[in-house]
């Protein structure tokens, strides 16, 4: 009989391939993958806090561990924190994992007044569900340098225990397949299925990074690429269609499991501009993430396309774009067309008998780097409505020539990366932020700033 996680997936699989790309900003929801919790590089960052962080993280979740005084495993008193640090660093154990877990099992972080018996059983150290707590972990020193203990041996020696990395298991009712030697070793501290939800969870508030929508991310260890685009993250498939769209330099390398919080929406299969046939007969053109309907064999042959550059697709493909407006014999320039003013030097993108302005050179190269750039006079710009200025594309980085302020766009909008911090944190790269006019960064609305 299949198991609960086989039938919600195949489920899943099936509502992706049928909702439209637009419908999925109301999914935004993180996606828990029960066989990656964790990688095995971040169980073991113990230097991802100093003493004074995890104090004030402390601090800042007003946890009663803030002011707690108490032995650690050695007799020694100290304070809660630099028990969690001495722990980190004596077993190699990342402390973000520990602080995990004391909420995860006794809800130390969030509670500000905890009581004895959860500060006495503050990681769940050898208490097992069949029984009591052994009586020589009852103190939050040993629970917490014993559970750190507990984490390193999961790493160092991983054939020693019941969960193993690339093992099939039935948990709770899931099958699951541990996909590395740090989820599996969460799995024999915690052998329940909820147990290891709410550790990660808790995770993704603590320690997870938001990428904004229009970032383009991958894994270390793997080539795939995808764009983070209304809370979930969608497979660009192909280099061809990557260049199409996007800009290779704006690739974030980013951790495994701030990758898989991301629930996979519809892939993107097809390169910018191409040509779709579906099974009605229609034709469409891919423009970003739309489909733009060609009326009639005459708009066809008009604009110049060939049939044999027609691609049949079946309607799990269509249903990954939004419908956009139809391509007439009264289209003008339906993909799109950079002309400047011959007198003035003012540059327009037109498409569809509207010009929108270009406010930078900057701008220009950045979204259209491929098109040529075509002289026009005055004249016949008149022809044309003025529609918004054109706006830099999602997760491009920009700031004005006059301000130090560095923004990333998001969803049209800009985002203030508020400090190097910020900026070190979401791994993204000097060398990509592009320097432009000040006009050019006040058509995006101020939005939201990334800390």
């Amino acid at each position: 009989m299949k198991s609960q996680l086989s039938k919600i997936i195949a489920v899943f699989v099936l509502v992706t391939l049928s909702v439209p790309a637009g419908s999925f900003e109301a999914q935004a929801a993180y996606f828990f993958n029960p066989h990656f919790i964790i990688s095995d590089e971040e169980m073991a960052d113990y230097q991802s806090l100093t003493r004074g962080q995890i104090q004030q993280f402390l601090k800042d979740n007003n946890s009663g561990l803030t002011r707690l005084i108490t032995t650690n495993f050695e007799g020694f008193t100290k304070s809660a924190a630099d028990i969690i640090a001495d722990a980190a660093i004596e077993s190699q154990i990342n402390p973000k994992v520990l602080l995990t877990t004391l909420q995860k099992e006794q809800s130390l972080i969030g509670d500000p007044n905890p009581t004895q018996r959860q500060i006495d059983r503050a990681m769940g150290y050898r208490c097992p569900d069949s029984g009591s707590c052994h009586p020589n972990t009852l103190d939050f020193g040993k629970q917490v340098d014993g559970a750190a203990w507990q984490f390193r041996q999961y790493l160092d020696a991983p054939l020693r225990w019941t969960f193993q990395a690339g093992n099939q298991y039935e948990i709770d009712g899931y099958l699951i397949r541990p996909a590395n030697t740090a989820t599996a070793g969460l799995y024999n501290y915690t052998p329940h299925y909820s147990g290891n939800e709410r550790f990660w969870r808790l995770w993704v508030d603590y320690w997870g990074r938001n990428f904004p929508d229009g970032s383009l991310v991958k894994a270390p260890d793997s080539p795939a690429v995808w764009l983070i685009q209304y809370g979930v993250r969608r497979l660009i498939t192909s280099y061809a269609v990557l260049l199409s769209r996007f800009n290779p330099q704006s690739i974030l390398t980013i951790s495994r499991s701030d990758l898989e919080k991301y629930e996979i929406g519809p892939s993107i299969k097809f390169s910018n501009f191409s040509l779709l046939q579906s099974p009605d007969g229609k034709i469409y053109l891919v423009v970003d993430d739309y489909i733009r309907h060609i009326t009639s064999p005459e708009v066809f042959r008009t604009i110049g396309y060939n049939i044999e550059e027609v691609e049949p697709i079946d309607d799990a493909d269509l249903a990954a774009y939004q419908l956009g407006d139809p391509i007439t014999l009264e289209s003008i320039h339906p993909t799109g067309a950079l002309l400047q003013d011959n007198t003035s030097g003012g540059v327009f993108f037109v498409q569809d008998g509207l010009k929108h302005p270009i406010y930078s050179r900057e701008l220009m190269k950045a979204n259209y780097p491929n098109r040529i750039l075509t002289q026009v006079s005055p004249e016949e710009l008149d022809q044309y409505q003025t529609g918004s200025p054109v706006k830099f594309r999602d997760g491009t980085l920009v700031r004005a020539s006059n301000d130090s302020k560095v923004y990333v766009i998001a969803n049209g909008i800009r985002r203030w990366v508020q400090d190097e911090a910020a900026f070190a944190n979401f791994g993204y790269k000097w060398d990509n932020i592009i320097t432009t006019s000040q006009q050019a960064v006040l058509v995006h609305e101020l939005g939201e700033p990334i800390e």
